[in-house]
């Protein structure tokens, strides 16, 4: 490894870290006044200062490897540091350019979770996930015996969870919270712990331990209720909210951005309607329950209609935050991306006849009644031009591709209450108690589904 990094001996260790996430190395020399060797020190070492007990101003000279040694791989200088002080699981993993070598996700057993964490790992990043396995292990089951793969039971509002889970991790990506409209209704106490103080903990936690990088699950919901002459919504136009889950989000972003400074660049990713298959599979969400109900009733039921949402496939959905990993922090730093494509800006309707193309024995039913008051389009100009992202999978590729599963015999009981988030946290007697949500969740096909007209559609 090349150490162009460099610093004065009089340079605080927050400084430090943030001048190495800022380049592709992993580490940084100091030297004194006269240009002279004090000692190098690797972000890890750093960080790992901080987690001691060293104050983030204090000089970095005070956490550098005064004698510092070579350390060979194959004949190919892989680090500079102290043997004692070197990580060989970290040679073990290819470089990135960015520097960016461990992730933790948290709710990284989720809908989304689940993929990102399949995508990180087949681009050669180390990853852990914290989650407190709300709707069980199906999402991660299978990567546990991977040895780049480690899982936490637990989530964001305890800084005992959140502090073994952040040690000598490089980025956080977070997704975790009470997702969707009706499920953050349930219990709008615990929404406000798990949506908004899990956040203000996690950031301040790794803002103090030079954790730069910070990329946030937020939602193209803010936008709410829009004027249907707005035309399309970007990233600084006005938010509109109309549920607790989306003024939570809010919440949440103007805190990250409260928090940004050099040290501390948040990315938020407003995400636009997801659908998708994923290893945790949902059915409560509009682009998924409509292509379920189609096949197995031969209806598309529509409420409205004339409602506009813009869609993003789930796989692409990840890909936006593994692109943001990898993006230099200049161009993400301290940034809102809306997450989606122009192209997939749909009235209800207009993603009900897609639908029903796809699936030819079914018929649209509509509904006068409108369940939905939130009515968006939104403009994703920004993330395409920054990061030159465009979403690959269309509504149609995802309607076929559900098809080929359901004649499969995948999803025969698509109402079971395991792949819907209101029905599982409803059934459970408190959020406090996991094993108990889990033991509470009845698995058997549901006949009554109150809120199936309202899909939340969100991450």
């Amino acid at each position: 490894m090349r150490w162009p990094v460099t610093a004065d001996a009089g340079t605080s260790i927050r400084t430090a870290i943030a001048r190495i996430d800022r380049s592709e190395y992993r580490g940084i020399v100091v030297v004194d006044d006269d240009d002279r060797l004090v000692g190098t020190a690797t972000v890890d070492r750093l960080r790992g200062a901080l987690r001691d007990g060293a104050a983030p101003d204090a000089p970095v000279a005070t956490a550098v490897d005064e004698e510092p040694t070579v350390v060979d791989e194959d004949g190919t200088v892989i680090d500079v540091t102290t043997a004692e002080h070197f990580d060989g699981s970290a040679a073990d993993a290819e470089p990135t350019a960015t520097g960016v070598e461990r992730v933790l996700v948290v709710g990284g057993a989720g809908y989304l979770g689940s993929v990102l964490c399949r995508q990180l790992l087949d681009d050669g990043f180390d990853v852990r996930v914290l989650d407190p396995l709300f709707y069980g292990d199906a999402g991660v089951a299978e990567l546990t015996d991977d040895d780049r793969f480690t899982l936490y039971q637990g989530d964001a509002r305890s800084v005992d969870a959140v502090l073994e889970a952040i040690d000598g991790v490089d980025a956080v990506v977070h997704l975790g919270g009470i997702v969707g409209d009706p499920a953050s209704e349930i219990d709008p106490e615990k929404t406000l712990e798990y949506n908004l103080h899990s956040t203000q903990l996690l950031a301040s936690l790794c803002k103090y331990h030079g954790i730069t990088r910070f990329i946030f699950a937020s939602t193209c919901s803010v936008y709410g209720r829009s004027d249907g002459d707005a035309g399309r919504l970007a990233e600084d136009d006005a938010r509109n909210p109309v549920s607790l889950y989306a003024r939570l989000k809010i919440q949440s972003e103007r805190v990250l951005r409260e928090f940004a400074d050099e040290h501390f660049a948040p990315t938020i990713l407003r995400m636009a309607t997801v659908y998708g298959r994923s290893p945790r599979m949902r059915f409560d969400l509009v682009g998924n329950i409509l292509p379920v109900k189609a096949y197995s009733e031969g209806v598309v039921p529509v409420f409205g209609g004339d409602q506009y949402r813009p869609n993003v496939h789930v796989a692409d959905a990840a890909r936006a935050y593994v692109e943001c990993l990898t993006a230099p922090i200049e161009d993400v730093g301290d940034t809102v991306f809306n997450v989606g494509s122009n192209e997939q800006n749909y009235r209800i309707d207009e993603l009900a006849t897609i639908v029903e193309d796809c699936f030819p024995d079914a018929s649209i039913e509509y509904h006068d009644e409108l369940t939905d008051e939130r009515s968006y389009r939104v403009a994703f100009d920004r993330i395409r031009s920054v990061l030159d992202f465009e979403p690959e999978r269309t509504v149609r590729d995802h309607c076929l591709e559900l098809r080929e599963a359901f004649e499969a015999g995948l999803y025969e009981e698509y109402t079971a209450t395991r792949y819907n988030n209101y029905e599982t946290l409803d059934q459970a007697p408190s959020f406090e108690n996991t094993t108990a949500v889990l033991e509470s969740v009845d698995d058997e096909p549901t006949t009554e589904r109150p809120h199936e007209k309202l899909p939340s559609g969100e991450v």
